[in-house]
């Protein structure tokens, strides 16, 4: 990987590329927390295109885009709601994690909504990679939040972040 990532926010008619990343980078990432039965499902409705346009239309999300090179590695989608950043979906691809692309996707909501005072963000239960991450980078567990994604019910973990 190039040693400085390529950030960018996405149109609408780019979305394909968050759905082609997620169809790699899901089935990989989520092997032990959901079912191969419930993977398929659960793809098509969080990455369907239509569905991804609505949460750019309706819920206020931005995509960045994040490229080694020519090469599309990982997205992230956040909103602001209030002073708060809403991270909804932040995913590298597993050839490019620990490179610090994960770090660099977190940081272009903050300097894309510099009012911000605080970070929320959704790992599943039972996504230990996933805790760690944000663990890592300095979130804390505030609640479960139990959900239902194509027909099927989960636990997310609600984990929260102040800025200062």
């Amino acid at each position: 990987m190039s040693s400085t990532p390529r950030l960018r926010i996405i149109d609408k008619d780019e979305l394909a590329i968050v759905r082609e990343l997620a169809m790699i980078i899901w089935p990989r990432l989520y092997r032990n927390v959901v079912s191969p039965v419930q993977m398929d499902a659960i793809i098509s409705a969080l990455f369907d295109l239509d569905t991804l346009e609505d949460d750019m239309d309706e819920r206020g999300h931005i995509y960045w885009l994040a490229s080694a090179g020519s090469t599309p590695a990982g997205f992230l989608s956040a909103a602001l709601t209030g002073d708060r950043i809403d991270i909804h979906k932040i995913y590298v691809r597993e050839d490019f994690r620990g490179t610090g692309l994960g770090k660099a996707l977190m940081q272009a909501p903050l300097d894309h909504f510099p009012e911000a005072r605080s970070l929320s963000l959704i790992v599943p239960v039972d996504h230990d990679q996933g805790a760690g991450f944000a663990r890592h980078s300095g979130f804390e567990f505030v609640r479960e939040d139990p959900v239902s994604i194509a027909g099927y019910d989960l636990t997310n973990h609600v984990m929260h972040k102040a800025l200062t």
